[in-house]
């Protein structure tokens, strides 16, 4: 599976976003403006991450800092967050809809995530080649995510359908993740998720054997 810079930001965010949440034991790192912010912060890191996957002649640089300067102006507030939140919730839903193949209720659902988030194209080229954004980062930050994690997500959904939407088999973790395998048979979010649930299943047949 190749993505271009820019859909590979938004497909990982989105990702991101969603765990921000652990179904399994409550956990939200998304309660406070303070914790927005600083997943904005920490965004950037996948903007760097892409800079070894040399994707498209982009200016790494130039996109790195430009990313910088926008979450630095947005001030969150609290009503961001109660955005954000309710935009992860029904973006879990698109992973669950798809892990059920059910393509056109997860079409629809990023349909009217869309449509409120108010996602217009426009060409951009400050920081490579001519490509599309869809977000307007004048509209503030819980626009901002919400335009471009359902942008990345239906461009999963459109060009490799819902095979690729993952939720962690482990039963003590359930991350969301898209599946990049060759076969499309990814069961666990990490390699550590896979090692644990190995270990479990080691241990059960052992005891079953004793």
């Amino acid at each position: 599976m190749n993505f271009t810079y820019y859909e590979s930001l938004s497909i990982y965010l989105g990702v991101d976003l969603i765990n921000t949440l652990c179904p399994v034991k409550g956990t939200d790192n998304l309660s406070t403006p303070q914790e927005l912010k600083q997943f904005l912060v920490d965004s950037e890191k996948r903007i760097q991450d892409l800079v070894s996957e040399k994707n498209g002649g982009f200016d790494w640089d130039a996109a790195i800092a430009i990313h910088r300067e926008t979450v630095q102006s947005w001030p969150v507030s609290t009503e961001d967050v109660k955005i954000v939140r309710s935009l992860r919730k029904s973006l879990r839903t698109v992973f669950e809809l798809a892990r059920e193949r059910k393509a056109q209720e997860a079409a629809a659902l990023l349909n009217e995530q869309l449509r409120m988030s108010g996602a217009t194209p426009r060409i951009s080229w400050l920081h490579g080649p001519y490509h599309l954004h869809f977000e307007s980062v004048e509209d503030g930050c819980a626009h901002w995510l919400a335009t471009t994690t359902t942008m990345g997500l239906s461009f999963v959904l459109i060009e490799f359908g819902t095979e690729r939407f993952g939720i962690c088999a482990s039963t003590s973790c359930q991350k969301v993740f898209i599946d990049t395998s060759k076969n499309k048979s990814k069961l666990y979010c990490s390699e550590a998720c896979a090692h644990r649930e190995s270990v479990a299943a080691f241990r059960k047949r052992k005891r079953s054997n004793s």
